[in-house]
C-alpha cells in the first residue's frame, strides 16, 4: 500500500526539493501538491492522505483549527501531519502542536533526516488492513490455467499472502489465479487446508540470484479476492492459534529475563 504524502508550500522550487528527496528514498511514496492551507483542505476532502507535510508559511488560524478538527475525528487516525520550517522556534511548534501536529522538521535537512521523520509519522506495517503472520511450514499451490506451482509462504493474512517460487515463465503475471494453502501443524498440531483463494499478483522481486546474476528464486505478494466464509473461517482459526503461541513464547522469554535478573 503507498504512503500518499501532500506537500503543502507556496513555493514550486521546495516543494520539488522535498518531493525529489522523498522519491529517491521511499520506495512506497506517492506525491501530490498543494500551493497553500485553503488548497490542501480543498484536496483532502476529496482525496485522503496519510502524510501532509507543510511549511509554517503556508498555514494559517483556520489551517490550524482544520488540523485541531481533523486529528479529533477518529476516521481520520491516519492522517498524520508534520510541519517543517527554517526557524527552530519552539513557541510556533508548540502553537501547531496543540492543534495536532506532532512533527517537526527544521529545514534545510539531510535526506536522511526527512526520511526518518516521515517514517516514524507514518510506519507502512501499520496501513495494513489484517494483520500478517508467519506459520512455520505452511505451503501454498498456485494454479492458472495449466499451469500448477508449489510456493513457501513467507506471511499471510486475511488480505493475503507473501510466497516465494523458483522463477518461471509459466505465471502470466496480469491474470487472475486459484490459490491453496495448507499449513501442516497449525491447529493443535493437526494440519489444516483452506481452497478456493482467488488472488491476484499485485508486486514481485527478486530474492535469490544464480551464479551468472539471472534471477533464481523470485517474490510474489498476492492479495485475496472474495474471500469464502470457509476459507475465512479457517484462516481465523489458523491466526488464532498463532497468536497464543506468540503470546506463550512472549511469556517464556519474559520470565527468562525475570530468572536471569534474579
Amino acid at each position: 500500500m503507498p504512503r500518499k504524502i501532500l506537500i503543502v508550500d507556496q513555493s514550486a522550487s521546495i516543494r520539488r526539493i522535498l518531493r525529489t528527496m522523498i522519491l529517491a528514498n521511499i520506495n512506497d511514496a506517492e506525491i501530490s501538491e498543494a500551493e497553500n492551507s485553503s488548497s490542501a483542505t480543498d484536496f483532502l476532502a476529496t482525496d485522503p492522505q496519510h502524510i501532509v507535510l507543510f511549511s509554517w508559511e503556508s498555514s494559517s488560524e483556520q489551517w490550524l483549527r482544520f488540523v485541531k478538527q481533523t486529528k479529533a475525528d477518529p476516521d481520520n487516525h491516519r492522517l498524520n501531519f508534520i510541519l517543517f520550517t527554517s526557524s527552530p522556534d519552539d513557541e510556533r511548534f508548540d502553537k501547531a502542536r496543540q492543534s495536532g501536529v506532532a512533527h517537526r522538521l527544521i529545514t534545510p535537512c539531510s535526506p536522511e533526516t526527512l526520511t526518518d521523520l516521515i517514517n516514524r509519522a507514518c510506519n507502512p506495517a501499520l496501513l495494513r488492513h489484517t494483520r500478517r503472520y508467519n506459520v512455520p511450514d505452511s505451503v501454498a499451490n498456485l494454479a492458472q490455467g495449466v499451469a500448477c506451482l508449489d510456493a513457501t509462504i513467507i506471511n499471510i493474512s486475511m488480505g493475503g499472502m507473501l510466497c516465494e517460487i523458483p522463477l518461471t515463465e509459466e505465471l502470466d503475471w496480469t491474470v487472475p489465479l486459484l490459490a491453496s494453502v495448507t499449513f501442516p501443524a497449525a491447529d493443535n498440531g493437526q494440519p489444516v487446508a483452506v481452497a478456493n483463494l482467488f488472488s491476484v499478483i499485485s508486486s514481485f522481486f527478486v530474492q535469490k540470484r544464480n551464479s551468472d546474476f539471472t534471477p533464481k528464486t523470485i517474490r510474489i505478494s498476492m492479495r485475496f479476492l472474495n474471500l469464502p466464509p470457509d476459507a475465512e473461517a479457517k484462516l481465523s482459526s489458523v491466526f488464532s492459534q498463532a497468536e497464543k503461541q506468540e503470546k506463550g513464547l512472549g511469556d517464556q522469554a519474559g520470565e527468562a529475563d525475570r530468572l536471569t535478573s534474579i
